[in-house]
């Protein structure tokens, strides 16, 4: 029997909106057991256990420089941030809330410390990092595969192949440093922040973090800093400051369980930390001790007038530039932008808002640049109120060399700040080409110019996409958004009319909730069985949560809450209003149907942000509510 209380927390929470095998790693791993395999060879670790149906795992499964080895960072020793390739997930111990790539999402369970070990919930993270995970019945391991970092490996930039170049560095970040013969580049993040070197023969590794830092650091401080980038089980065997003032250092010495050993080197200057990282497998860390010329090469500066420096910069002016091959595209934005790579489409955006994606279609028969734009413009309405937009302004522009139009569209969330968004419309021969940029004016230092820096330096190959692309049609565009289709569950006995325009977000009707919408819009069923209540005491529940909902914040209202015949049966009926404003909120309003039927109960809702609360939108939600029927 499920106890009344847990039923409604659950009914009561709405969700948010605002290869080649052979070349793949794999790690294997198993519940309870102290080692990890990664390609067959055996690690140490602390032992897997589940929770609440999720299979937690030591952060070195993701870390250690076997297999995925990705960048560690702790903050106030609790905030972890995890760095591989383009992927940067953001997660801290004891909460649910993450960020993945720039977004933000909520974990199963909440990563943990267990024996002094981080724990994290292996499967979104594997996920996240773009692995495989699956379980072997033969022998009941979790076995992740993944694809390493396409520029990690020996087919990574080699520097030797720069002619009369001598030394690397980052006019930005300003540091440069000698380079042995043979060194390749394996890996660099998207800002340039943290870059690693290997040789080919992967007998030694090098890498250069830089971390923003404009307090002076105390010897304490920058030690911790460093000891974020080191592998579970790996040992001090020297730790010293190095020199006085501002020539000083920090230095470490480790090993870890490969054998590996490691000289770290925490330098501060310029408003960075610079970690620098050289490791070799040696038997001791005086044979180390040989061959840190390299290390002692590095400086905290850069010199521009020094032909001999590869520049391994990324960030120019204030811009990158980020390319995608497959659409010959080419695009300068502000550096704290980044690329999503898991997007189908070349996607670009900020972490604390804004975006820049586009898309290619093909055009159809008997369409028109002018007829296209329409269609935008009445679903850009459809979207929002009338007091959460403004009229679209149409102009003519010239893109990429060929003539086309601009449309500015100024939406709100809360009547008070005003987001804006330029669509780039171009026909050139069979082909559409869409550009959506959107930002909040002020939050980008940049902003005031970025629209003109995108137009003008947004450079797409027409004949790269002519020669990648077929025939390739805008189903959203052509979409009849008042077509309509009926779902049913076999399992729970109902069924539901959605617009077919819709996204099932939980689309499973077998499993007991389900979940679909639009633009700020969105309907749903959530099944609940074996309850031990009567109506009575569901009401009576009812009333009691939603008023302490309301009770704890004043933008927090109960618009109505009456018992109504809904889907034939006596159900209670409840809406509410909360208005709140925040970073990760914006005003919505749900309603709530509870339906108890023998000892089945359904919360049958729909949610709705005020400022997408325009006619067609609340029309198409009322109508799925109302749609809503048991089948026996």
């Amino acid at each position: 029997m499920l106890a009344l209380a847990a039923i409604l927390m659950l009914v009561g929470s709405i969700p948010a909106y605002a290869d080649d095998a052979g070349n793949k790693i794999e790690i294997r791993l198993k519940v309870d057991s102290k080692q990890m395999k990664i390609d067959g060879e055996t690690v140490q670790i602390q032992p897997p256990y589940q929770t609440a149906g999720t299979v937690m795992v030591p952060l070195s499964v993701f870390t250690n420089k076997l297999g995925f080895g990705a960048k560690v960072q702790l903050t106030d020793n609790k905030i972890i941030k995890l760095t591989y390739g383009t992927h940067t997930i953001v997660i801290t111990l004891g909460s649910k809330t993450a960020t993945i790539d720039g977004k933000k999402t909520t974990l199963p369970v909440a990563p943990a410390s267990k024996q002094g070990v981080t724990m994290v919930p292996l499967a979104i993270l594997a996920k996240s990092f773009g692995a495989t995970l699956a379980k072997d019945a033969a022998t009941q391991e979790l076995v992740l595969k993944f694809v390493p970092d396409a520029n990690k490996g020996e087919g990574g930039n080699s520097i030797d192949a720069d002619a009369g170049k001598s030394k690397i560095g980052d006019s930005y970040y300003g540091w440069s440093m000698n380079y042995p013969t043979g060194l390749t580049m394996t890996n660099q993040t998207q800002d340039g922040d943290f870059v690693v070197f290997e040789d080919v023969k992967k007998e030694y590794y090098l890498a250069v973090s830089v971390e923003e830092e404009k307090q002076e650091l105390t010897m304490e401080e920058k030690r911790d800093e460093m000891y974020g980038y080191f592998d579970e089980g790996e040992k001090i065997v020297d730790k010293k400051t190095v020199g006085s003032g501002s020539q000083s250092y920090e230095r470490l010495i480790t090993k870890d369980k490969r054998g590996f050993f490691y000289e770290y080197r925490g330098i501060q200057a310029n408003g960075y930390l610079y970690i620098v990282i050289y490791g070799k497998k040696v038997k001791t860390a005086q044979e180390l001790a040989k061959s840190t010329g390299l290390l002692d090469s590095f400086a905290p500066s850069f010199n521009r007038t020094d032909v001999s420096i590869k520049d391994l910069t990324r960030i120019v002016d204030g811009f990158k530039t980020f390319t995608d091959d497959d659409y010959g595209l080419a695009v300068k934005l502000p550096k704290e932008w980044k690329a999503d790579e898991e997007a189908s489409i070349p996607w670009f955006y900020r972490e604390d808002g804004g975006y820049l994606y586009l898309e290619v279609t093909s055009v159809a028969a008997g369409d028109t640049m002018d007829e296209w734009i329409k269609r935008k413009t009445v679903r850009f309405e459809q979207a929002f109120a009338p007091a959460y937009r403004k009229a679209p302004e149409i102009r003519n522009i010239f893109w990429n060399g060929i003539a086309a139009k601009a449309m500015k569209l100024s939406y709100s969330w809360d009547t008070e700040t005003w987001w804006e968004e330029y669509e780039i419309f171009a026909i050139r021969g069979d082909y559409r080409y869409y550009t959506e940029l959107a930002y909040l004016p002020g939050k980008d230092p940049n902003s005031s110019k970025l629209y003109d820096t995108t137009i003008r330096t947004m450079k797409t190959d027409f004949s790269v996409v002519e020669n990648n692309f077929g025939e390739i049609a805008d189903d959203y565009d052509n979409a009849d958004r008042s077509a309509v289709v009926t779902r049913t569950s076999e399992k729970y006995g109902y069924r539901i009319t959605l617009p077919q325009y819709w996204t099932g977000f939980k689309k499973n009707f077998e499993e007991p909730s389900v979940d679909y919408g639009g633009t700020g819009v969105s309907v749903g069923v959530i099944y609940s069985e074996e309850v031990s209540f009567t109506f009575g005491e569901l009401s009576s529940s009812i009333d009691a949560y939603f008023r302490d909902k309301a009770a704890q914040s004043s933008k927090y209202r109960i618009v109505e809450n009456t018992t109504v015949q809904f889907a034939g049966y006596t159900a209670r009926k409840v809406v509410t209003e909360d208005t709140t404003v925040s970073k990760d909120s914006s005003p919505y309003r749900v309603t709530n149907y509870y339906v108890l039927k023998g000892d089945k109960l359904y919360n049958v809702w729909g949610y709705c942000a005020l400022a997408n609360a325009s006619d067609f939108n609340v029309n198409n939600m009322e109508k799925a509510l109302s749609s809503f029927a048991f089948t026996r």
